[in-house]
C-alpha cells in the first residue's frame, strides 16, 4: 500500500535529517543527553518511515535484509570486542582509551565507540524486527 505523494515526499525529506540527528547522538552521546539507544531508535524510525510510505518491496531494495543482519552482527561483535579488550586492561568494559580535555569529543574514551556500536545494533535490530513483521504480514 502506497501513501499519497505528500507523505512520500515528506518522508524523503525528513529521513536524512533523522539519520543526521542519530549520528549526532551517537558521537556526542557522552557529552550531552542521548546516546546509543536513542540514536539507534531514530535510525530505525527513518527506515521504517520510508518503508511505510513507499512500500516494503521498494525500500528493501535499498536496505537489504542481509545487510541489516550484517550490521547487527558486526556491531554485536564490536561490542563484545570492546568488553574483552577492557577485560584485558583491568575490567569488563574498562575504559582503556584515556586522554582528551574534559568536555572534548575524544574525552569519553571508549564511550563514543560503545554508543556507536549500540546505535547500530539497536537500529539494525528494530529494522530487522520490522522486516520480519512485514514478511509475516505478507504471508497472510
Amino acid at each position: 500500500m502506497k501513501m499519497t505523494t505528500v507523505v512520500r515526499t515528506t518522508t524523503k525529506l525528513i529521513s536524512p535529517f533523522l539519520v543526521t540527528y542519530a549520528a549526532y547522538l551517537m558521537v556526542y552521546g557522552h557529552l550531552s543527553p542521548g546516546g546509543g539507544f536513542q540514536a539507534g531508535v531514530i535510525l530505525a524510525v527513518s527506515v521504517i518511515l520510508l518503508t511505510t510510505s513507499h512500500g516494503y518491496k521498494k525500500v528493501k531494495k535499498t536496505f537489504k535484509f542481509w545487510e541489516v543482519q550484517l550490521i547487527e552482527g558486526a556491531s554485536a561483535v564490536f561490542l563484545i570486542t570492546l568488553a574483552v579488550i577492557g577485560a584485558l586492561f583491568g575490567g569488563f568494559f574498562y575504559n582503556f582509551l584515556k586522554g582528551g580535555r574534559f568536555g572534548s569529543l575524544i574525552s569519553g574514551g571508549i564511550v563514543p565507540l560503545f554508543n556507536i556500536s549500540v546505535a547500530l545494533k539497536v537500529g539494525a535490530a528494530f529494522t530487522f524486527l520490522f522486516y520480519i513483521l512485514l514478511r509475516w504480514v505478507e504471508r497472510d
